[in-house]
């Protein structure tokens, strides 16, 4: 028997957690099309939109590139707590700046 820990979609669930390391994975959509093609989402946190947005292109190519994979990188919509968060840091920054 081989533990959980070591199949093969758990290691490629580690790989993706170690590549948008400063981020935090927040979901994920698997759509399967008629032809047998899978289309994987990846939401990213979006308290950290800022760091990650020109990052995505790249993540994505690697992903492919270690696990075969093609996948998707976005970011959902703040929800309320999240929002305030990013209202208090634009109001800090342009406070900085002044």
């Amino acid at each position: 028997m081989r533990p959980r820990s070591r199949t093969l979609k758990a290691v490629h669930l580690a790989i993706l957690n170690d590549l948008v390391a400063p981020s935090s994975v927040a979901g994920r959509r698997i759509r399967a099309t008629l032809e047998g093609r899978n289309h994987e989402r990846i939401f990213l946190d979006p308290l950290d939109k800022e760091i990650m947005e020109s990052k995505t292109d790249v993540l994505s190519h690697v992903y492919q590139r270690l696990t075969t994979h093609k996948v998707h990188f976005e970011f959902p919509k703040p929800n309320v707590h999240q929002q305030k968060v990013l209202d208090a840091a634009k109001e800090k920054r342009r406070n900085q700046k002044n």
